[in-house]
């Protein structure tokens, strides 16, 4: 009842009424001023969506500062699509619900913060006053206490201790149900609702997976390429020159001995291009021996220092390693191509129901995620587990990659 939950509840109800004046203020004069001035050549119409931007900011400030209160989840609601123009863009967010419950929330935060703000006030005064009551009694005008209950002195300082005992009491529970009842109505105003997140998250995901499809297009017919202009022709020019070397066997022994020991480095060199086509599309000690294995072999082959660390009790899924393999593949080659990096540290483990791996270089920086990028392959095949993918790389800091997935995918 004492811990600091109740504090942060009564300083988030006080701070209320003042962030309640502001927010009326600026929604009722944008509002006003805008519709007064749209007969004036339209002018209004600029000063209205200047309001709602205003407004739309200020939704923001209010669950950011519910989130610093009570470390509540407070997702915020989509933006405009970018299709379109600018108008199309300004029109789509002034008919959208969104803005309108942006504009009530601004609206009711006053007389709201105001009734939450006279009953916490008055609450924690009343306690206050009636604890007190014994120490200041005497001190009143007329030489004790003067209520309409016309009891004793000390009668009246009894009972007003009394009721300050309960008010105290009351408080912490009063406060915090009303810091909840403000915080709801950032939920609901503010906040998309179920049904918002899971058609945004449906979108997402059918955009993400979309990419991955053509992504998994385009690694096929890199495979094909590979294969047709590597393996395909070595296998023929060896296949060639055993054909000539069975031709001289009888007549020049010596040539065709020559000719099969060109085939021999050829088989060889075949045998290294599959290695490397196979392993591009799934290694095979990733299945047999782990993640761990995976990528030991891969930061054996970095020409970058790595410092590895994989810290998993128990296997993670299939879809979840192999993200999480192409993941650490694709950011140590970016490493050595681009970053001038002398180190990196790749860090692999469980969180939860989750398996977090980070990479850190400490190179140049200032990686972008371009639309046809191996980063961007890398955030859709994140995304369509259903992941998470974090780029940090300012110019000049060195890049931080940091992915999450379900350990189940």
């Amino acid at each position: 009842m004492w811990g600091p939950p109740t504090w942060w509840s009564l300083a988030y109800v006080v701070l209320g009424l003042p962030f309640g004046i502001v927010t009326f203020t600026v929604a009722v004069t944008g509002l006003a001023t805008g519709l007064g001035l749209v007969p004036l050549f339209l002018f209004g119409l600029v000063v209205l969506w200047v309001t709602v931007q205003v407004v739309h900011w200020m939704g923001g400030v209010e669950r950011a500062r519910a989130t610093l209160f009570f470390d509540v989840e407070l997702p915020a609601r989509p933006g405009p699509a970018r299709g379109g123009g600018a108008a199309s863009r300004a029109w789509h967010q002034v008919r959208s619900t969104a803005t309108w419950q942006e504009i009530a929330y601004c609206l009711l935060l006053l007389p709201v913060g105001s009734l939450f703000f006279t009953l916490v006030v008055t609450m924690w005064s009343l306690a206050l006053a009636g604890l007190l009551l014994p120490a200041y009694g005497w001190a009143l005008p007329g030489g004790g206490v003067v209520s309409w209950l016309h009891w004793p002195g000390a009668a009246e300082v009894a009972a007003g201790f009394g009721v300050g005992l309960l008010a105290l009491l009351a408080a912490p529970v009063v406060t915090r149900a009303l810091a909840d009842g403000q915080v709801a109505m950032v939920r609901s105003l503010l906040c998309p609702s179920d049904a918002d997140l899971l058609t945004a998250r449906v979108s997402t995901l059918t955009k993400s997976r979309a990419r991955v499809v053509d992504a998994a297009d385009s690694e096929r017919r890199r495979i094909e390429r590979d294969l047709h202009d590597g393996t395909q022709q070595h296998l023929v020019a060896l296949a060639m020159n055993l054909g000539m070397a069975r031709e001289k066997f009888a007549s020049d022994p010596d040539g065709a001995r020559e000719l099969v020991d060109r085939a021999h480095t050829q088989a060889k060199d075949s045998i290294v291009e599959l290695r490397n086509v196979i392993r591009g599309v799934y290694p095979a000690v990733l299945t047999d021996r782990g993640l761990d294995a995976a990528l030991s072999a891969l930061a054996a082959r970095s020409p970058v220092p790595v410092r590895l660390r994989v810290d998993l009790p128990t296997r993670p899924g299939p879809t979840a390693e192999a993200i999480a393999y192409f993941v650490v593949s694709e950011s140590l080659t970016n490493v050595a191509r681009h970053s001038g990096a002398r180190g990196v540290a790749v860090d692999v483990e469980r969180v939860a129901d989750r398996l977090r791996l980070s990479v850190v270089d400490d190179g140049r920086g200032g990686a972008v995620e371009a639309a046809d990028s191996g980063l961007r392959g890398l955030r859709d095949r994140v995304a369509a587990v259903d992941g998470r993918f974090s780029l940090a790389s300012p110019p000049g800091g060195g890049t931080t990659i940091v992915v999450e997935v379900p350990c189940g995918s």
